[in-house]
């Protein structure tokens, strides 16, 4: 995976989880360890499985800082 295509699919996985984040709340975030992770995002988003774990890690933190009262 290119740089571009990197930042291009971690910026469309934030937006993705900007409104289920929204709708839920912190309680979003609870119990969503790495393999939980993957496999949600398998059924629902399965693009953003290229990314790596710290990438992943990194959008989930960015989505709670911005979309919940953290």
């Amino acid at each position: 995976m290119t740089d571009a295509e990197r930042i291009k699919t971690r910026s469309v996985l934030l937006e993705f989880l900007k409104f289920r984040v929204l709708a839920a709340g912190q309680e979003f975030f609870d119990g969503t360890g790495f393999e939980h992770r993957r496999q949600w995002l398998g059924l629902v988003h399965p693009q953003a499985l290229a990314l790596s774990d710290d990438d992943l890690e990194q959008i989930w933190n960015q989505a709670r800082f911005l979309y919940t009262e953290y």
